[in-house]
């Protein structure tokens, strides 16, 4: 994926494929959270579809503006095919 600029933040973001749990993960890191490691996810089951995906928040993390989950759950779904 490409374009991962959120409000002149670079955000990492790791595209997992989890085979020991049959699913897939959107793993997200924002430079302006400061917490090691991912901060967050979005998770969608192999055999799922849009409607069987979570977010999970690092519980590292206190909070998560509401406005970056919506432009990482859209980069996520740029990521597959579902």
């Amino acid at each position: 994926m490409t374009g991962n600029i959120f409000q002149g933040r670079q955000i990492q973001i790791l595209d997992v494929d989890d085979l020991s749990v049959d699913q897939r993960a959107f793993e997200f890191t924002d430079p302006a959270i400061p917490a090691p490691g991912s901060h967050f996810a979005v998770v969608v089951p192999d055999d799922g579809t849009w409607n069987d995906a979570v977010v999970r928040i690092s519980p590292a993390v206190n909070e998560v503006p509401v406005d970056l989950l919506l432009w990482a759950i859209a980069k996520a779904k740029e990521g597959t095919r579902l």
